[in-house]
């Protein structure tokens, strides 16, 4: 092992205990009444239900509680839960009817019928209706929506002509009576059950008063919206927790606990808050292995799955240096990624090449692609070849006009394993003449920075996967902006017509091998280009109250069943 190596393996050592737990031994209450003998009674088993359960999370929610709007995922938990979709994601990824009683797909796949459940309610005692379901895809179509999401409704018929101003609304959205709606596709579009099918429901008559280019404004609404799920939050304090009561009309039946809470607490924190009971709930992928079995030897379960989110590090492909592919791929060979997730991850994850999800389907077999093995004299090869030479002997490389391979790479702060990394890309780097400053960030401003400003260079973030692993609104061409303040998802703005192509065709075709075909040429090309270093996947791992019930969480729905959970004491 050479004297970079052994240096780089002591880095990541030594970061890598920077976590530690604390806090006081848990009592267990007891559960059972002795009747004494003189009263002839049975011994009786007596169980109380708390009546809040305490979900403890690091990021803080920014307030944007509507589905439509929502970035972040902080937001997004709440709304999964205030809110409520046509179908949902069941714990082995199939699609179930929610707030559909039922649908029903055409012989000629173009055409989807959804019939709603006829007692579900908004939070304000109005019905369900599907006129709000009409007016939800509308709005995601409309010319001042500032949510980005015209791509999941574009291919309904008329989808285009509404964007552009022509109609008063897109002729593929029918309702046939209150409680039927069809939606019309122009051509078969594989991801539309998924896409469309799980994005919540807003109301008609609330949003439909306030002029779509003024949503965003919309605090109080945006702070305590009226959903028609199973919890409505009443109280929201920004930074500290988001409190909500149960929905007693909820059209599943009413919520077994009163209250659900969302605490945001600090990340070095979670061990402590989970030991008193302050919380009932938290991810725990950034907890060593050693605090989580401490935590295991107090009685607290842990659930672990494959999470649908991965880590990366992202290029700005607006800039000209970034458009040299052969500097994009020396970032690649010159961090060793398979250590970064032995020794931080502990091996409680996975390194990927590419954007879609290891444990799915369209991930390309094994052998397909170029897995940047750690090779740092490969990266210098690379860099010379492009003409970045160390000309003042400063350790940086240069080009002839003197630019220096100097960059600021942004980095959220919502997770210190992922800030662990940085540091290990940064010290990579500069072996190979690249020098970094690392910014870290709140990652709120970090989320506005890269989907709305485009005011980056290099950033480190996470992405999730769907359970539809189309690519479209990540890296299809017509999903990028230049436009300061314009969002797109699309970060890097990266544009290649190979991988639109066979974005378009996968998406045109509900034959999952064909789908996966084309996504394997997907992935080639994106691999080769490397216009992003993909970092790794962790598994998702949650911890929990030992007497939580009814608690089914899955890779792509964590609160598939919430309004079932109970905890009993």
């Amino acid at each position: 092992m050479n004297k970079k190596i052994i240096s780089l393996v002591l880095l990541l050592a030594m970061i890598a205990c920077v976590f530690t737990g604390c806090g006081n031994k848990q009592e267990t209450p007891a559960s059972e009444v002795n009747k004494s003998e003189e009263t002839q009674t049975e011994t009786k088993k007596e169980t109380t239900v708390k009546d809040k359960i305490v979900y403890g999370a690091v990021i803080a929610p920014r307030g944007t509680f509507n589905p439509l709007l929502a970035y972040m995922g902080s937001d997004g938990v709440i709304d999964s839960v205030t809110y409520a979709s046509l179908l949902r994601t069941a714990g082995d990824g199939s699609l179930q009817p929610y707030l559909a009683e039922s649908y029903e797909v055409s012989e000629d796949q173009k055409v989807i019928t959804f019939k709603l459940k006829e007692n579900a309610k908004w939070q304000d005692g109005e019905p369900v209706t599907a006129e709000d379901v009409a007016f939800t895809f509308n709005t995601m179509g409309h010319k001042d929506f500032t949510g980005g999401d015209f791509e999941k409704v574009e291919k309904l018929v008329g989808a285009h002509e509404y964007y552009e101003g022509k109609v008063d609304s897109i002729k593929g959205i029918q309702v046939i009576d209150d409680y039927t709606v069809t939606l019309e596709f122009s051509e078969v579009y594989a991801p539309a059950l998924n896409k469309l099918g799980t994005c919540g429901i807003v109301a008609k008559h609330i949003w439909s008063e306030i002029p779509i280019d003024k949503w965003d404004d919309q605090t109080e609404m945006l702070n305590y919206p009226i959903g028609c799920g199973p919890y409505k939050v009443v109280k929201y304090e920004p930074g500290q927790y988001v409190e909500m009561e149960a929905f007693e009309d909820f059209f599943a039946g009413a919520p077994k606990t009163k209250k659900l809470i969302y605490k945001v607490i600090n990340d070095d924190a979670i061990a402590a808050e989970l030991k008193s009971g302050n919380i009932d709930l938290v991810g725990v992928k950034n907890l060593k292995t050693s605090e989580i079995d401490s935590l295991k030897d107090l009685g607290l379960k842990l659930v672990s799955m494959p999470d649908n989110m991965y880590q990366y590090v992202g290029i700005n492909m607006r800039m000209p240096i970034f458009r040299d592919k052969n500097l994009r791929q020396a970032f690649n060979y010159a961090v060793d990624r398979e250590l970064i997730v032995e020794k931080l991850v502990e091996g409680r994850g996975a390194t990927l090449d590419v954007p879609f999800l290891p444990s799915g389907w369209a991930y390309p077999p094994e052998g397909t692609l170029n897995t940047y093995k750690y090779d740092p004299e490969k990266a210098k090869s690379l860099l010379e070849e492009s003409g970045w030479i160390d000309r003042d002997g400063d350790g940086i490389r240069e080009n002839e006009a003197g630019e220096k391979l100097q960059f600021t790479m942004k980095c959220s702060n919502d997770s210190k394993i992922r800030e662990q990394a940085v540091l290990v890309i940064q010290e990579s780097w500069k072996e190979v003449g690249i020098d970094i400053e690392v910014s870290v960030e709140e990652d709120a401003k970090m989320a506005n920075d890269c989907i709305f400003d485009h005011d980056f260079e290099l950033y480190a973030l996470n992405c999730y996967f769907g359970s539809d692993p189309d690519p479209y609104g990540w890296w299809h061409s017509d999903s990028a902006t230049d436009e300061k303040g314009v969002g797109s998802f699309n970060f890097g703005s990266y544009k290649n017509d190979k991988v639109d192509e066979c974005i378009e065709k996968a998406n045109a075709t509900l034959d999952q091998e064909e789908r996966k075909a084309y996504y394997l040429e997907v992935a080639k090309q994106i691999n080769e280009d490397a216009p992003m270093m993909f970092l790794y996947v962790q598994d998702k791992e949650v911890m929990h109250n030992p007497n939580l019930k009814g608690y089914e969480p899955s890779t792509f729905n964590e609160f598939y069943n919430v309004h079932n959970w109970v905890i009993e004491e």
